[in-house]
């Protein structure tokens, strides 16, 4: 039994709360404890983690956890906590065997387990260095903070209401006894202040505060394009079919990583305002997702997709569906899984489909065609770096070429070092191939360029664009048009235009599509542009009014 320690409660002067002496109890691995530095330990299935008892605390009143730490180089699990206040938490995002770290405080709904709220930072291990931390709930201002090594204080809106219910405050670990969710290394000065109630912050507005969104002052119209109860839709395509249809695909599942991923369509027949129930085009017994849709010079409709076992990736995931992982062993299926492109000669009622050269030809949105090729960008390894290759892929997807390498980076894990990945390539009018690629460690798009049909390009070069995954759309004007996931305060898309190819990009006039996200489970926006002129921009989303991730379509003129 931990001995009674030092004052760890604190009061800040404005709000009164009393300072008491508290008591902490350990789980099944004790803490070394030394003053007031803490000494943690964990395994796959066990940790070790300090309760703070004799005080609970009720988040609706508020919280501030200030702390220092000093990880190990290596975790047990992905996800190791650094403190548990019910369904508020201070945890690190770790490969168990990369050094590399992102530090992020994380707000669960506990009305819906799928719905939270969290700020991510990076968080580079260092032998001997200590991060300082200070966590907030601040209920009267609406807001969740986090301060990373005495830098700028983020923020991000509470979304839902503050839980209710008394709850205590385990440190190290997830739970007091046996953990899968158990943190390596080292804790010290822990101060608690609660209840916690701050003046409001003012300037900072909630997404209940922010106007709908406009493009050139004009509001832009949004659509549900299709939204099912208790499935997760998530990475779609759009595309007008030679009839004048608008039709979508996207990815249906249970939830965002699991075995029951299926490629679903509805179609509109007056231009979006009303679509027909989804339909699967594309189901196997194994996680398909990330479709895209286009029609072909000749009016055959085409959808490329990628097939894996998504779930069997992550221990948890895998753990969490025992049956369909042990099949897939049984099976002999390839965790990689493989790229498949479809064709319809009827308007989609029947499918054809073709596996595409080995799993790694494959990105997001689709290749772009360009005299009667297939341009397929994606994302590789080799000799311990991540490379973009394009390849070139006939017209019957019989013969797969691969015929250029756009960038490569060193590996690492991609919320620290800028890692390349989701290529989508656009042809310009003078027939040059450009290519964005996703950077999740600063979220700017990178950019590269070839004039030799994919064999020769430009180094990728940072660009103004913040979010992320992109897709390029050519205008009839010869504009490009980028649109994004927009991942920051306020969530949702946004879109840029280039007038010189993607050189450059009007960032100060970027537009905000849409701006009422509750989380980062969303985007993966894709857009045509119509007859009028006008584009349609259609992604996934969650909000207030959707708790579940749906597809949302958005018109404006750019």
């Amino acid at each position: 039994m931990i001995k009674f320690l030092p004052v760890l409660l604190c009061a800040a002067v404005a709000v009164h709360a009393a300072e008491i002496p508290l008591k902490w109890t350990s789980g099944n691995l004790k803490p070394a404890v030394n003053g007031r530095v803490y000494r943690f330990r964990s395994t796959e299935n066990d940790a070790s983690a300090l309760r703070l008892s004799g005080k609970l605390i009720v988040p609706s009143k508020g919280v501030r956890v200030e702390l220092e730490f000093k990880d190990d180089a290596q975790q047990s699990n992905r996800y190791p906590r650094l403190f548990v206040i019910g369904d508020f938490s201070l945890q690190l995002e770790a490969t168990p065997a990369s050094a590399d770290k992102v530090a992020k405080v994380m707000l669960t709904d506990p009305k819906n387990p799928r719905r939270y709220i969290q700020i991510p930072v990076p968080a580079v291990h260092h032998p001997e260095n200590w991060h300082h931390v200070v966590c907030t709930l601040e209920p009267r201002a609406k807001l969740m903070t986090l301060q990373f090594d005495r830098g700028e204080v983020k923020r991000h809106p509470l979304v839902f209401d503050l839980p209710t219910k008394p709850v205590p405050l385990l440190l190290g670990a997830s739970r007091v006894n046996k953990s899968n969710r158990g943190y390596n290394g080292f804790i010290r000065n822990v101060s608690v202040t609660y209840p916690y109630d701050p003046d409001p912050v003012k300037g900072v507005k909630t997404v209940f505060d922010l106007e709908p969104p406009k493009v050139n002052g004009v509001p832009v119209r949004h659509f549900t394009v299709a939204a099912v109860p208790g499935r997760h839709l998530a990475f779609p395509g759009v595309a007008k079919l030679p009839g004048g249809d608008l039709a979508v695909v996207f990815r249906e599942g249970a939830e965002h990583v699991c075995p029951y991923g299926r490629i679903c369509m509805t179609i509109s027949k007056d231009g979006g305002r009303n679509w027909s129930a989804p339909f699967a085009i594309c189901d196997t017994e194994t996680d398909e997702r990330d479709p895209s849709i286009h029609v072909l010079p000749d009016g055959r409709i085409f959808v490329s997709l990628m097939a894996w076992n998504s779930w069997t990736r992550a221990k948890s995931t895998a753990e969490k569906f025992p049956q369909a992982s042990e099949y897939v062993k049984q099976a002999g299926l390839p965790r990689s899984g493989y790229s498949q492109y479809m064709f319809s000669s009827d308007g989609g009622k029947t499918w054809t489909g073709r596996k595409i050269g080995d799993s790694n030809i494959f990105c997001p949105h689709g290749p772009a065609c360009k005299g009667g090729y297939f341009y397929q960008p994606a994302t590789g390894r080799d000799n311990g770096k991540r490379q973009i290759h394009m390849y070139r892929v006939s017209a019957d997807a019989t013969q797969v070429e691969k015929i250029g390498l756009v960038g490569e980076t060193e590996n690492g894990h991609g919320s620290i070092v800028p890692i390349y990945v989701e290529p989508h390539t656009a042809v310009l009018p003078d027939g040059t191939l450009v290519t964005a690629i996703r950077v999740d460690c600063d979220g700017h798009m990178r950019i590269s360029f070839s004039k030799d049909d994919g064999r020769t390009w430009t180094k990728p070069e940072k660009t103004p664009l913040r979010g992320f995954p992109h897709h390029l759309l050519v205008l009839k004007d010869g504009r490009l048009l980028a649109t994004y996931g927009y991942r920051y305060h306020p969530m949702g898309v946004r879109a840029c235009i280039s007038t010189d190819g993607g050189k450059t990009w009007d960032i100060e006039r970027e537009m905000v599509i849409q701006n009422n996200g509750l989380n980062g489970d969303l985007g993966y926006p894709v857009s045509i542009e119509l007859d009028d002129g006008e584009v349609l921009t259609v992604y996934y989303h969650i909000t207030g009014k959707h708790p579940q991730c749906y597809i949302e379509g958005a018109i404006y003129r750019p």
